[in-house]
C-alpha cells in the first residue's frame, strides 16, 4: 500500500506543481489567446492534482481500516470530471485562433460533460448502487479523459506551429514535447 501512496503522491503533486506554475508564468505571455488558454489548464492541474491526494487519503484510510465515505467519493469523482472538461477546454480553445471561435470552443467541453452525464444516467439504471462508484469512475475516464487528452495534445501541436511561426523555435520544440 505504501507504494500507492507514493504513486498518488507524486502524481498529484506533478499536477498540482503544474497548475501554480502556470499560475504564476501565464500571465508573462505576449500572446494573448496562449494567456487565456492557460487558465483552464492551471484549473486542471489544481484540481487534479488535488483530486489525487484524495485518492492518496482513500487509500490511507483503507490502510487504516477505515472505509472512504460515500460524499467523498462523489466529491472525487466530481473533481475528476472537472479537472478533465478544464483540460478539454484548454484544448479547444489553443485551436480557435479568432475570438468567436474562442466564445465558441466553450461548447467542446459543455458537450462532453453532456455526454458524461447522459452515459452515468444509462448506466444508473443498468448497474447496482455499489457497482455505479466503479463504473462511474472509469467511465469519467473514458468519455472525458481521452478527448480531453487528445484535444490538448492537438492543441499543443498547433500551438508549436504558432510558436515556430513567431521565430520561437524552441518553444515550439517544448510545446510539440509537451
Amino acid at each position: 500500500m505504501l507504494t500507492y501512496i507514493t504513486i498518488y503522491f507524486l502524481y498529484g503533486l506533478a499536477f498540482f506543481s503544474m497548475g501554480i506554475v502556470v499560475a504564476l508564468e501565464g500571465g508573462r505571455s505576449s500572446d494573448e489567446r496562449l494567456r487565456k488558454a492557460l487558465r483552464p489548464l492551471l484549473g486542471f492541474g489544481v484540481v487534479h492534482g488535488i483530486h489525487e491526494f484524495l485518492k492518496m487519503f482513500d487509500v490511507i484510510l483503507i490502510e487504516l481500516g477505515h472505509t472512504s465515505h460515500p460524499y467523498l467519493v462523489g466529491v472525487e469523482l466530481a473533481m475528476l470530471a472537472f479537472s478533465f472538461l478544464s483540460l478539454a477546454a484548454f484544448g479547444a480553445f489553443l485551436l480557435s485562433k479568432t475570438e468567436t471561435a474562442q466564445r465558441i470552443s466553450l461548447i467542446v467541453p459543455l458537450a462532453l460533460e453532456t455526454i458524461w452525464v447522459f452515459g452515468l444516467a444509462v448506466f444508473r439504471g443498468l448497474y447496482s448502487p455499489a457497482e455505479m462508484l466503479s463504473v462511474a469512475d472509469v467511465w469519467t475516464r473514458y468519455s472525458l479523459a481521452i478527448p480531453a487528452s487528445v484535444l490538448a495534445a492537438i492543441g499543443l501541436v498547433a500551438q508549436q506551429r504558432a510558436f515556430r511561426h513567431a521565430g520561437l523555435v524552441r518553444f515550439g520544440q517544448d510545446s510539440l514535447w509537451a
